[in-house]
């Protein structure tokens, strides 16, 4: 491993610390040196991640299942649980809010989630939604095998992904199918933004995948690969633009972050929101265009894997 990026800090929530990226000459894999450890990472998620303003009734109203085509277009089908079979037996890791599970069961799924921040119990609760807290290297549903195991923008948050992958291979039925998405490091956006690329979001992110290396992790876990893609989501893009010129101190919530987790959370009405979407419709076609493409040439800003449970390793 070498150095790669030094000085980084949590330009988002504001979290203290300084941090830095080494990542392998040969496969393109980083990582964040200093580490969260795994016994912290539960009360660090409820101190600095937005979660907390979240409501049950926000996030009912929220989960929707999207037209695929329209859904394409936005970028917005990296979700992992959007891949999922009707009747299947889902668990869905970094479950958050809860939108995704009630996705699932909008997708005629039954959904299990596994999310280690506190304050995604309460929503869970009050959603009537399966939701165990922890991590899924713990002794999860004990019992339970699964269809799938979905993980959206999870992967690259765990300490340890080889046991990640073991932990995730273990709980899956014969031919049982695991869909991750996760920041691509090879995107064409982190060669042109580099350090002010939105995706390191130190310290929350551990792990930076390249194609190459996850094909060497899925393989020595066992899985065999049926897909994999990339996905630019035209929202991350708009972050990342708007990010750009801001000038965050260590310590502090950046700006353009607090003014996007404000806008989420103030109630609106449908007129507005109608209106909203058009105009943002309009506003992104370049934007749109433009990500189409990158992906179409394999250098968008998500990577989605589908993955096969092949053989006991």
């Amino acid at each position: 491993m070498e150095l790669y990026l030094y000085g980084l800090f949590d330009d988002r929530y504001g979290a203290p610390g300084r941090y830095s990226i080494y990542h392998c000459g040969k496969c393109g894999f980083g990582e964040t040196h200093p580490r969260l450890k795994e016994s912290e990472i539960g009360k660090f998620y409820a101190k600095y991640y937005p979660l907390s303003k979240t409501t049950s009734a926000t996030i009912r109203d929220s989960a929707k299942i999207p037209n695929r085509f329209y859904s394409w277009l936005c970028g917005t089908d990296n979700a992992a649980h959007y891949y999922i079979s009707p009747k299947s037996k889902v668990l869905d890791i970094g479950s958050g809010s809860g939108r995704s599970l009630l996705e699932i069961e909008k997708l005629e799924g039954e959904a299990y989630g596994v999310e280690p921040d506190p304050n995604a119990q309460k929503i869970a609760e009050k959603l009537g939604l399966n939701v165990y807290q922890g991590l899924i290297t713990d002794n999860v549903f004990p019992g339970e095998m699964f269809d799938y195991i979905t993980a959206s923008q999870v992967i690259e948050h765990d300490p340890d992904p080889e046991t990640f992958m073991k932990a995730v291979y273990k709980r899956l039925k014969d031919r049982g199918r695991a869909i991750f998405s996760f920041p691509n490091t090879e995107s064409l956006s982190q060669k042109i933004f580099k350090e002010k690329w939105i995706h390191w979001h130190v310290p929350y992110h551990c792990n930076f995948f390249t194609k190459k290396s996850f094909i060497l992790l899925a393989d020595s876990v066992g899985f065999k690969i049926k897909k994999m893609i990339t996905v630019t989501p035209n929202d991350w893009t708009v972050i990342q633009l708007l990010m750009l010129p801001q000038n965050t101190k260590e310590g502090k919530m950046g700006s353009a972050w607090s003014m996007i987790n404000e806008s989420k959370v103030k109630p609106r009405s449908i007129i507005f929101k109608v209106l909203k979407n058009i105009i943002i419709f309009i506003a992104l076609m370049p934007i749109t265009i433009t990500n189409r493409l990158i992906d179409i040439f394999g250098w968008g800003e998500s990577l989605l894997v589908i993955m096969e449970k092949e053989n006991e390793k």
